[in-house]
């Protein structure tokens, strides 16, 4: 019977396949702050900062090719996004997999920055999250740090 139950356990926490895109699509509720500093001090705060929190970023791009914004046509805004690695977080029966996506719109020395959060957990059924307010939020708050040095 044990070995049931751990057979079991081993099948429903290793079977589920994930799909995830590098690009996350726009979110009723994304984070945003505003920060007063160029394009550089920020980006290279946001990479400085993901880092030291275990993140890395896998790619830069601009953010017109994956979606319309006024802000995307406009010439005087310079745009960015930041694109992190999948990581994975165990626990006893599934594993979680997040990431971040971290757009940048830069007009002059003034910056406003979207963090959207991704997280999928496949267990029997695929379970979905836009939402983690505590690591966005210290994200943030690391930046706003580092920026004012």
């Amino acid at each position: 019977m044990r070995f049931l139950a751990l057979a079991f356990i081993f099948l429903i926490s290793g079977c589920a396949s994930l799909q995830m895109s590098e690009y996350i699509s726009r979110v009723d509720h994304p984070y945003d702050r505003k920060f007063y500093a160029s394009l550089e001090k920020v980006t290279s705060s946001f990479i400085y900062v993901l880092k030291n929190k275990g993140w890395s970023i896998t790619s830069e791009a601009d953010p017109s090719v994956y979606e319309r914004d006024d802000r995307y046509d406009n010439t005087s805004y310079q745009n960015l996004l930041l694109a992190t690695n999948i990581r994975k977080k165990y626990s006893i029966l599934y594993s979680t997999y997040s990431h971040l996506n971290i757009f940048i719109h830069a007009i002059g020395n003034t910056c406003d920055v979207e963090i959207r959060f991704e997280s999928k957990t496949p267990f029997i059924r695929q379970f979905s999250s836009g939402r983690n307010d505590g690591l966005i939020q210290g994200i943030f708050d690391a930046v706003e740090q580092e920026v004012d040095r």
